[in-house]
C-alpha cells in the first residue's frame, strides 16, 4: 500500500511540475496583450470640418512614455505628395502615458497636406483650387511603438462627398 501511496504521490508532483511548466511557457508565448488602435471618427468626408473636429488616435498595448508613429498605407496607385511610392505617409504622432494608451490627433498640416493635398499659395495660405483630395475608399492605418515595435491596425474610410443639391 505504501508503494501505491508513493506513486500518486510521485505523479501528483510530476503533474504539477508539468502544469506550472507549461503554463509558464504558454504565458511567455503570450507576451502582453497586442496593441489597439481606434480612430474617432473612423468615416470621414473630406471638408473644412477636419480641421475644426480632427480624426483622433486612440490605443493601448504599446510600452509607457512611448513615442508613437502613425501612418496610411498608400494602396497602389494612390500618391501623396512628397512621399516615395511604396511608402507610408504619416498621419500624426504621439506619446502615450505610464499604462501605455495613446491619445492624440491628426494636425492641421497633416489633414491640408495628406488627406487633402492642397497646394500653397506664395503668402503660405492653402489652396483648395490645386487640391488632389484622396480618393474615396477604405484605407490601412498603423500605430508602431518606437522602442517596443509593436503595431496596432486600423481603418480609415473616406466617404465620397454628398451630391451637390441643384
Amino acid at each position: 500500500m505504501k508503494r501505491n501511496g508513493l506513486k500518486i504521490f510521485l505523479l501528483f508532483v510530476g503533474a504539477v511540475f508539468l502544469g506550472v511548466g507549461l503554463g509558464g511557457c504558454a504565458a511567455l508565448k503570450g507576451g502582453p496583450p497586442a496593441a489597439t488602435l481606434n480612430l474617432t471618427p473612423d468615416k470621414i468626408v473630406l471638408s473644412p470640418v477636419l480641421i475644426k473636429k480632427p480624426v483622433v488616435f486612440t490605443g493601448s498595448g504599446f510600452g509607457p512614455k512611448e513615442i508613437v508613429v502613425i501612418e496610411l498605407l498608400l494602396p497602389k496607385g494612390v500618391t501623396v505628395k512628397g512621399v516615395p511610392e511604396g511608402e507610408n505617409a504619416a498621419l500624426g504622432n504621439g506619446t502615450t502615458d505610464e499604462k501605455g494608451n495613446l491619445k492624440t490627433k491628426m494636425g492641421v498640416m497633416t489633414t491640408l497636406n495628406t488627406l487633402f493635398q492642397v497646394g500653397w499659395t506664395p503668402l503660405i495660405k492653402p489652396d483648395f483650387k490645386q487640391a488632389r483630395p484622396l480618393p474615396p475608399g477604405t484605407y490601412d492605418v498603423i500605430a508602431t511603438g518606437m522602442y517596443s515595435d509593436r503595431v496596432a491596425k486600423a481603418k480609415l474610410t473616406i466617404l465620397p462627398p454628398p451630391k451637390k443639391k441643384k
